[in-house]
């Protein structure tokens, strides 16, 4: 009986040892094969088979190892690649950058500002004050804003402002700050920074048409933007979209160098 035990026992081993080799083999073969595709430049193929050794194969430790090994690796050539190419679209848009901030002027209060803002230099405050008009602006952190400004005998409390071209429309809200000073009523309505944006861009779209803008509150009142307020709104919204591609850039390029340094610092 004991024998017979002690045979099982044996079998039971033997049978434990072959399915360990197999799962080993099995794993680095998938290694290797993940190995071979990364050769051809096929990464996201070669990170599927080396997901499949960790949940296949989760006791073979050492497969496990060269499988993280090689992973690692290919992160480290993304990270090139993305780098690379990051770079290569950020590159062109600096010089955009710069060329445009000429015709915008930064305003900054050090005692209580941290950042900056660009406003175009045909649409300060202190120049159109005493009239209603858009101001837009970039902050230097790439914050939009769009200010509408209303002044006049009669105070309308607008909290809302809608821009129109033909059938096509915009509307925008935001929250108002009312003051008098003089006999006049002023209003200032701020518009949340996804409303700014989508002003800047309707403006943009319609520079060479009739814009017409309706400040709706208890009352309404209408104009329309003139030339100069169109280009520089446009100018403005060109800014933005620009400072946000390149903030978006610089973010990836920074991400790609840190996965490069930590790589290379193991190795």
């Amino acid at each position: 009986m004991k024998k017979i035990i002690l045979f099982s026992l044996l079998v039971v081993a033997m049978v434990g040892c072959n399915t360990k080799q197999k799962e080993l083999r099995r794993a680095e073969a998938r290694v290797a094969a993940a190995q071979q595709l990364v050769n051809e430049g096929n990464l996201n193929a070669a990170k599927l088979q080396l997901d499949s050794v960790h949940l296949l194969y989760p006791k073979q430790v050492d497969a496990r190892r060269s499988a993280k090994a090689l992973m690692d690796s290919i992160v480290y050539i993304e990270a090139q690649r993305n780098l690379h190419y990051s770079d290569s679209l950020l590159q062109p848009l600096l010089p955009q950058v710069d060329n445009l901030l000429k015709k915008f002027k930064c305003e900054k209060n050090g005692e209580y500002e941290f950042y900056g803002r660009y406003v175009h230099k045909q649409l300060p405050t202190d120049k159109n004050f005493n009239r209603c008009f858009l101001q837009a602006y970039v902050n230097e952190d790439v914050r939009i804003t769009m200010k509408s400004y209303y002044c006049g005998q009669k105070a309308i409390n607008h909290d809302k402002l809608t821009l129109t071209v033909g059938e096509d429309y915009q509307t925008a809200s935001g929250s108002t700050h009312s003051f008098e000073t003089d006999g006049c009523k002023y209003e200032i309505l701020n518009l949340s920074e996804e409303d700014a944006l989508s002003a800047l861009k309707f403006i943009a779209a319609h520079e060479k048409d009739r814009i017409k803008v309706t400040l709706t509150g208890s009352s309404d009142y209408a104009y329309y933007l003139n030339q100069t307020e169109k280009q520089a709104l446009t100018e403005t919204c060109r800014l933005a979209l620009l400072m946000l591609d390149v903030r978006q850039l610089e973010q990836q390029v920074n991400i790609a160098q840190a996965q490069i340094d930590k790589y290379e610092n193991k190795h």
